[in-house]
């Protein structure tokens, strides 16, 4: 299952999924890997939270493990909507990371 397209970063070449953060009232795609603004997108293109959390759960089922991601992604308990997409987004891409050092 591939959430989101990966995309070509233009400043380090990297491949991957994007991470999304606040500016102002956008919202706006950054690199994984470098951090650089890729373009701002609308709230629609985040994953949905329960597609994620299906993701994360297809990656490790090991709860200490995703809680320990979720201290490392500053995950942040009882949001709603498009913050909680984004939260769970950020939660996804931290157990990836940590599953790719392991």
């Amino acid at each position: 299952m591939e959430l989101m397209r990966p995309h070509t970063c233009g400043i380090c070449g990297a491949r991957d999924e994007s991470k999304f953060v606040y500016s102002g009232p956008h919202i706006k795609q950054i690199c994984n890997s470098c951090g650089k603004y890729v373009k701002f997108v609308g709230k629609s293109t985040i994953p949905d939270a329960g597609e994620v959390r299906l993701r994360i759960w297809s990656i490790t089922q090991d709860v200490d493990y995703i809680d320990v991601a979720k201290g490392s992604s500053g995950f942040i308990e009882g949001l709603t909507g498009i913050d909680k997409n984004i939260v769970y987004w950020r939660l996804y891409l931290e157990i990836r990371k940590m599953e790719a050092v392991s």
